[in-house]
């Protein structure tokens, strides 16, 4: 798409954007909603100067959602045409403290009026085009946060959620589309309740990710709901475990046994383990050990019953590696830093990980390493994770949990530490509270 913006094929970027979200011209003139499927097939054939005028070209970004930015390549003409800022990130920091200042329902709303994204345009009538250009947003953003982290994502994930609601209050949809909206939403809202807490804004990803739940459950999808409060049973542990509150651990567990109940009657192993192995979580940070370990058992025991049709794609990343991770913050939790070492250490490297997860496992080892005692290699391995930063990566949840070993690093003169730490520090000030000693973010 950069590409053909740089070599102004208006046509081809029509084109490439409706085939990688799989629409039809018809289905893509829906959504931009003032188009006529005529109209598509022309501007695509170059037969057409439509979208050459700025002003409609503007209008048919606002329609589809494609941030502003993503036009530069046309403005200077280079494929690699980027927005310069001071922190060289997608998210501007006023525009993330903007959304943490304000409840859900006044979010968009408020955006829009700041001038940090255009007002939000949605269809007097939703059709199955709608649905799945939302679903292709939720794939396309879910690979990029993978990849590059929260901070790369978290704006247009937070305004696609909001747009998805907005639907649903605003417009016509039949009883099937409504039901698939309905669902879509709910994924967008995990979405961008995950890349929230990625950014460690962890007031905005309750929000969200409680919303996501009441969108669920009134879809009637029980595996979805499972995902909602095993990300909600997540973001309770992290917590916990950052703090030392036992009430947030034991909020984790009850949001996994909340899991649990919605999944009492699904057949997919994957869900089963999952949950069990958010509840092991919860049980560790509560130091009971002998429930913790029952848990990743059944963890492991679910997971040997293989593959079942109703395996979700969402608990697709529950493999035995998952399960040697969470083992490694058990023993973490239970003040066995050493175990857990040998547990980070075995599953570091699995290529079916993303990026941002197997940076997230090598910080793992690295906390172990501290807890251990051993200095030196916990700094080397922060020193790894350090780079990542150097390539982009846009996660300040994982920058933060770092801030430890900048301290043991300035005791140490390892100096070229703390100048990387510090550099990429810089660079995701405007994300979210990289620098904050507390993740909570006022929540607790």
């Amino acid at each position: 798409m950069r590409q053909a913006l740089a070599r102004t094929d208006v046509g081809a970027m029509l084109a490439i954007l409706r085939t990688a979200a799989g629409l039809s011209q018809l289905e893509l003139a829906n959504v931009v909603g003032h188009w006529s499927q005529a109209t598509v097939s022309m501007i695509e054939r170059g037969c057409r100067e439509t979208l050459y005028d700025i002003r409609e070209l503007l209008r048919f970004v606002d329609a589809v959602d494609i941030p502003r930015e993503a036009l530069l390549p046309l403005v200077f003409g280079r494929a690699d045409a980027i927005l310069e800022t001071d922190n060289n990130v997608e998210t501007p920091g006023a525009m993330v403290d903007e959304v943490s200042r304000r409840s859900f329902n006044g979010m968009a709303a408020g955006l829009a009026a700041s001038g940090l994204m255009p007002p939000i345009q949605v269809p007097d009538r939703v059709d199955a085009g709608h649905v799945r250009y939302l679903r292709a947003c939720v794939e396309q953003l879910s690979g990029r946060g993978d990849e590059l982290g929260g901070g790369a994502v978290l704006r247009q994930a937070t305004r696609q959620f909001a747009k998805a609601r907005t639907m649903l209050d605003e417009s016509d949809y039949s009883p099937e589309i409504g039901r698939g909206l309905l669902v879509v939403t709910a994924e967008l809202g995990v979405l961008a309740g995950y890349e929230a807490f990625d950014c460690n804004d962890q007031v905005l990803a309750r929000r969200v990710y409680e919303d996501a739940a009441l969108l669920a459950d009134s879809a009637d999808d029980p595996a979805l709901t499972v995902h909602v409060y095993t990300y909600l049973a997540q973001q309770s542990y992290q917590l916990a475990r950052a703090t030392g509150q036992r009430g947030l651990a034991r909020e984790a567990l009850r949001f996994a046994d909340r899991a649990a109940e919605a999944a009492r009657h699904e057949p997919s192993p994957r869900l089963h383990a999952l949950i069990a192995l958010r509840q092991a979580m919860a049980h560790a940070q509560l130091g009971d050990e002998l429930a913790f370990r029952a848990a990743i058992t059944r963890a492991r025991r679910e997971l040997e019953r293989g593959p079942h049709p109703a395996d979700s794609p969402l608990s697709g990343f529950v493999t035995e590696s998952e399960i040697t991770n969470v083992e490694g913050w058990g023993r973490l939790s239970l003040g066995q830093p050493a175990r857990a070492t040998a547990l980070f250490a075995a599953e570091l490297d699995d290529p079916a990980r993303s990026r941002r997860d197997r940076t997230l496992r090598r910080t793992s080892l690295a906390d172990a390493l501290l807890e251990q005692g051993d200095r030196s290699q916990a700094v080397a391995e922060g020193m790894t994770v350090l780079r990542e930063f150097d390539e982009q990566l846009t996660s300040t949840r994982i920058l933060s949990r770092l801030r430890p070993l900048r301290a043991v690093a300035e005791q140490t003169a390892a100096e070229e530490f703390c100048a990387r730490f510090d550099a990429a520090e810089r660079a995701l000030s405007g994300i979210g509270p990289a620098g904050d000693s507390s993740i909570t973010n006022d929540m607790s």
